[in-house]
């Protein structure tokens, strides 16, 4: 908010000053002063229109404006970015056969990436297990619940450049050749595209396109009783295009049907949610299912919105099934942005177009609901208030 200085008119007062003497005659009576002091001939007057405080002064927009334009010329842009981090980021070539499109990714942890690539016809696919040279593990070649094979990838047998890493190696048992190389900037940013499966089912005119974690089979085999939360992405964005494509005039429903924990790519998220509320999909958390974050954000673009209690003797906060939190970017939380800023605007016009009147207001709702690393689950009163959840089950 900007500070409003006002103006204080100072006003003057004029005094004379007197000399005290004994309660006696005075030695010499006071005469009439020489030169007695006058009126001045242009007395100070007060101004004619002196300065006021401004009545209403500026503040604030109390909510960020829905005005922000999402276009086709924006996300063509966004599509080639992601696109090329899909096609040239990274190309492994083992047994003969060369892998050079990316379909999912995931972080397992900071040292460690889980790459799921695809060959040139799309027919074949395999997952890299990809940890960072200073580990010293062996990378991993997976496919259909099983090891093809494992080769080192330690940091002495990585080739090192300027822009890209080459592995040539063969692997530990079996002896076949493999050949690994990574765009190192491009390699950065390949988690980003995401990890959730769309599978898409006809029924006469109705499409039902449900959710799923791409790697499930190797967290079952790898790291055991863990509970997988998948995540969105361009990945998501293309997928749901193609269906979409390919069922024009079909009604579709989208089911979340396993855990979604966000976006990795908001960006292109709001653009995946814009297509499904032009679509008129129905969105349903299942009982199996839940969606946080980005994944509400989705969730949010449909109509009718369905929620599905995983268990009915269950408040719907305490299922944990549609989550929500604010955002931070760096040291910054959403909330020490000015509401003028971009990011709020694209919110709060997202919002608005998938939800309407309230959507703005849902979305500072969410900002105050939880801090970036928190999480608030919807309440029954919370849904109500926003006309959130169209209907539980």
């Amino acid at each position: 908010m900007k500070k409003i200085t006002t103006v204080a008119l100072l006003a003057t007062a004029l005094s004379g000053c007197g000399s005290g003497s004994t309660p006696t005659d005075p030695v010499k009576p006071p005469t009439t002063p020489v030169n007695p002091p006058t009126a001045p001939v242009n007395p100070p007057t007060a101004p004619v229109n002196p300065p006021t405080a401004p009545v209403n002064p500026p503040t604030a927009p109390v909510n960020p404006k829905a005005d922000y334009v999402f276009s086709s010329d924006k996300l063509d842009k966004l599509k080639l970015e992601r696109q090329e981090i899909q096609k040239n980021a990274m190309t492994l070539t083992y047994n003969g056969v060369r892998y050079d499109k990316i379909e999912f990714a995931e972080e397992i942890s900071d040292s460690e990436k889980l790459i799921r690539l695809t060959d040139n016809s799309g027919s074949k696919n395999v997952d890299l297990y990809l940890p960072d040279a200073e580990d010293n593990e062996n990378c991993i070649i997976y496919a259909e619940s099983k090891i093809l094979g494992k080769f080192n990838c330690d940091a002495n047998i990585r080739s090192i450049s300027n822009d890209t890493t080459l592995i040539n190696t063969t692997t530990i048992n079996k002896n076949l050749s493999v050949s690994l190389e990574y765009n190192n900037e491009m390699s950065e940013y390949v988690t980003a595209l995401g990890n959730t499966i769309l599978t898409e089912s006809k029924n006469g005119n109705k499409v039902t396109i449900t959710t799923s974690f791409a790697f499930s089979d190797f967290y079952r085999d790898f790291i055991p009783g863990v509970e997988t939360v998948s995540t969105l992405g361009a990945s998501t964005y293309f997928q749901l295009s193609d269906i979409v494509t390919s069922n024009l005039g079909s009604k579709m429903t989208l089911k979340f049907n396993n855990h979604i924990g966000g976006s990795a790519d908001d960006d292109i998220n709001m653009y995946t949610g814009l297509m499904i509320n032009s679509n008129k999909m129905t969105t349903i958390v299942t009982s199996t299912g839940s969606v946080f974050s980005g994944g509400t954000d989705l969730f949010a673009a449909g109509n009718p919105r369905i929620l599905q209690r995983s268990d009915t003797n269950k408040t719907i906060e305490l299922n944990k099934q549609v989550g929500v939190h604010s955002w931070a970017q760096g040291d910054k939380t959403a909330k020490e942005f000015p509401y003028t800023n971009e990011s709020h605007r694209k919110q709060a016009t997202y919002f608005n177009k998938v939800m309407g009147n309230k959507g703005v207001d849902f979305y500072i709702f969410t900002l105050d609901s939880a801090p970036a690393n928190g999480a608030h689950w919807i309440t029954k009163a919370d849904s109500d208030k926003y006309d959130f959840i169209t209907r539980i089950e």
